[in-house]
């Protein structure tokens, strides 16, 4: 009787799981999955920005309680909204943590600058920021909601929630919930602390956009100087940011973490360099 030989397919069940593994590791790295939103200038007409499937940033009127128009339009620099929203942590299960991760605020800095440079005074900033906060594809998705606008003071921020579970329910669901994204007229229970904002409540913070020079000195007989030469403000942006060590240790992580993704075909050509352009901005 001629023996039967039976063989596992083993490198089938392997190309699946590979398959499966790379599915999940996408969903970890790049959060959810990416939509509409790829950089470029404000139109004037754009009121909503698509930076993946549960994350965005709309402009909406501004607040009833706004005692007065906000100083919008502004154009400020990517560098300076990024140190900003970077300064800003939380805590969150009696643990201390940024309120952002780096490849969160690669996703958002983009559109909030947009959305200020085409925002009109009577307009606000929402945002909702989802994605996996904690270093493991399988961990759950969670939602930041904040409200920002400019006002003389400079960046304000209020957020609603710092950690929004809302993923599983929506996902079994299909139903978003009712997303509350911070108000002027009452506080909410998030806590929030910034080495660079000062804080109006626990979950309000206002963030320096502009720094003043020093009034212009005219010499003797050459006559007056223009009234608003004296007091011009300065960008940010061009005020030194401090570069130590640490800095460029971080940004050399980065870029090696964004060049293993492509290598292994888990961003796209496309992805890869509008990032890497996003990185190097900063340096």
């Amino acid at each position: 009787m001629q023996a039967r030989i039976t063989t596992t397919p083993t490198f089938r069940v392997g190309a699946f799981a590979r398959r499966v593994a790379v599915a999940f590791l996408c969903l970890g790295v790049m959060g959810m999955p990416s939509l509409a939103w790829s950089g470029g200038d404000a139109s004037p007409r754009q009121r909503e920005w698509r930076i993946q499937e549960l994350s965005w940033v709309k402009l909406v009127p501004a607040e009833a309680a706004a005692e007065k128009g906000n100083a919008h339009p502004v154009s400020a620099s990517a560098e300076a909204v990024r140190r900003a929203l970077g300064s800003v942590s939380t805590v969150f299960r009696g643990r201390t943590e940024t309120l952002f991760s780096n490849d969160e605020l690669d996703d958002l800095v983009g559109p909030i600058v947009a959305a200020l440079a085409a925002a009109a005074p009577g307009n606000d900033v929402e945002m909702l920021s989802t994605t996996r906060r904690h270093g493991n594809f399988m961990s759950t998705p969670y939602g930041v909601t904040a409200r920002l606008f400019v006002t003389d003071a400079g960046l304000n921020m209020i957020v609603h929630d710092a950690r929004l579970d809302f993923y599983h329910a929506y996902r079994a669901t299909k139903v978003l919930p009712a997303f509350q994204y911070g108000s002027r007229r009452a506080a909410g229970g998030v806590a929030l602390s910034s080495t660079q904002g000062q804080a109006v409540r626990p979950d309000w913070l206002v963030f320096p956009l502009q720094a003043s020079v020093p009034a212009v000195t005219v010499p003797a007989g050459a006559g007056a100087a223009p009234a608003a030469a004296a007091t011009l403000p300065t960008p940010a942006s061009v005020v030194p940011a401090r570069r130590d060590d640490r800095f460029y240790e971080e940004q050399e992580q980065r870029l090696r973490g964004l060049q293993r993704l492509r290598d292994q075909n888990l961003i796209t050509e496309e992805e890869f360099q509008r990032k890497r352009r996003e990185i190097l901005q900063l340096l």
